[in-house]
């Protein structure tokens, strides 16, 4: 029996990267394999042939797959005990992918979001989920931190105020010192187009935060440092190298990406 679903607004949203890793997971030779995603999209009652048309934002959910994989990959290698924070989760399954058997796993969002994770996914060792909004101060309470930490805000800033981004890092700057960020941000021209947006306009979910440079973030967190970034073109050249190839100039310049901040203590 299908599992039946009412979302909207940015709920809604988490079931696009879900089907953008299904439809890569199905192909001959995957840039990953999400076996969870798939099931999902069979399970859940939902017309996600709405979203075929969107193939640039599929591609770009697939590229930022990609990228973060292999980023906390490496975190988890450099620091094989470290706590990973995945704030507003959605129906992400990262640990699943990236595990080494010793890492403390922390999903957060809301209850409503918990309770169709447990319906979905299986309930795992060291993989442990919290019902709170992100902006509520209660998720901080139930972590117990080991070893370094990492933070990956994916699909989720965009949703948030400038103020409320404000809020929400000053409360992982006090509790959280020295940690890591990796954080998907859209760009500034996205935000303003996004009426043109080929999936989230089939949604009524709004975007209220993009940047045209990822310094910009700094500008709301003085005690963030931007160390490296990482635009979705290079690597949605996968998925068309000959159209991505003759559009990367512009694309470029108007495309997400992850960028990976340190959170100082002493700021």
């Amino acid at each position: 029996m299908k599992v039946s679903i009412q979302l909207s607004g940015v709920p809604e949203t988490m079931l696009i990267p879900m089907y953008a890793r299904a439809i890569e997971s199905k192909k001959e030779n995957p840039a990953f394999f999400d076996q969870y995603a798939i099931e999902m999209t069979e399970k859940l009652d939902y017309d996600f042939t709405k979203f075929e048309k969107g193939k640039m934002s599929l591609w770009g959910c697939a590229a930022r797959t990609i990228i973060l994989d292999r980023e906390v990959k490496a975190f988890i290698k450099e620091h094989p005990h470290c706590t990973c924070i995945n704030l507003g989760c959605g129906l992400d399954t990262r640990f699943h992918r990236v595990d080494n058997g010793n890492i403390q796993w922390y999903n957060v969002d809301f209850q409503s979001i918990a309770n169709l994770r447990a319906q979905l996914l299986p309930v795992v060792e060291r993989e442990t989920m919290i019902s709170y909004s992100v902006l509520e101060r209660g998720w901080i309470s139930e972590i117990a931190p080991n070893g370094e930490v990492l933070i990956i805000m994916e699909g989720l800033i965009m949703y948030f105020s400038a103020a409320e981004i404000k809020v929400l890092m000053g409360m992982i700057h006090d509790a959280f010192p020295d940690c890591t960020l990796l954080i998907e941000l859209l760009s500034s021209f996205t935000l303003k187009n996004q009426k043109q947006h080929d999936t989230i306009n089939k949604t009524n979910a709004v975007f209220q935060w993009g940047v045209k440079e990822s310094k910009e973030f700094e500008l709301i967190c003085p005690y963030a440092k931007l160390k490296e970034e990482w635009n979705y073109t290079p690597v949605m050249k996968r998925f068309s190298p000959f159209f991505i190839t003759l559009l990367s100039p512009m694309l470029t310049n108007v495309n997400n990406r992850i960028a990976k901040f340190m959170i100082s203590s002493t700021s």
